[in-house]
């Protein structure tokens, strides 16, 4: 196996959720916001069940509201408020080392908002730290489809994987024999929903 199949793999107590300032103002702001909010909060509840340690940021929280309702952030680490750009903010990369049981993960998945500013950035950050990052592209989004997709490709450009809410859950989970397989397999019975990531022939 080459090293960067090996590297795209996701690992149980070696993987941690990042959920990026999915706030109240931004819900007619965004492009697809709620179907972007159906797909994470699956993925979300997945990794719940996978017993992911996740992480929520928000940015300028006085401006632009709490996280979204819709999704259970009951034992995340935060909200942390932040006026940068990126996630990686001191206060938020010294969690992040002792995320999965006193250490920090070897991977992290990525979702929100703005998929071309604080994701971006946050991905940035993470890769120069030495993470493998796994940016969910139908659980991010940004007021615009073109900023949303530019940024997607940007961040493959820079060794992201670009993965959607599915592929990382099953990727998580490795095998049906899993104890949480039932569970799951009833919360990706409905389908994801279609942001618009790629092209539908009509042929």
């Amino acid at each position: 196996m080459s090293i960067n199949a090996a590297k795209a793999f996701l690992y149980q107590g070696k993987t941690a959720l990042l959920i990026c300032d999915v706030q109240e103002k931004f819900v007619k702001a965004i492009f697809e916001f709620d179907k972007i909010v159906h797909n994470s909060t699956k993925l979300i509840n997945a990794f719940k069940l996978l017993e992911v340690p996740t992480l929520v940021s928000e940015q300028n929280p006085k401006a632009l509201g709490k996280t979204i309702p819709q999704f259970d952030i009951s034992g995340a680490k935060g909200p942390f408020a932040k006026m940068t750009f990126s996630m990686y903010t001191p206060e938020i990369s010294k969690e992040i080392s002792t995320l999965c049981n006193g250490s920090p993960p070897e991977a992290i998945v990525l979702i929100g908002v703005e998929t071309h500013v604080c994701v971006e950035n946050t991905a940035i950050d993470l890769r120069r730290h030495g993470f493998e990052v796994h940016t969910v592209a139908d659980c991010c989004s940004s007021r615009t489809q073109e900023d949303r997709l530019l940024a997607l490709e940007r961040m493959k450009q820079i060794g992201c994987h670009i993965s959607t809410s599915e592929n990382v859950i099953f990727k998580l989970m490795a095998h049906a024999k899993h104890e949480q397989f039932k569970k799951i397999q009833a919360l990706v019975k409905t389908p994801s929903q279609y942001t618009g990531l790629v092209a539908i022939s009509k042929i």
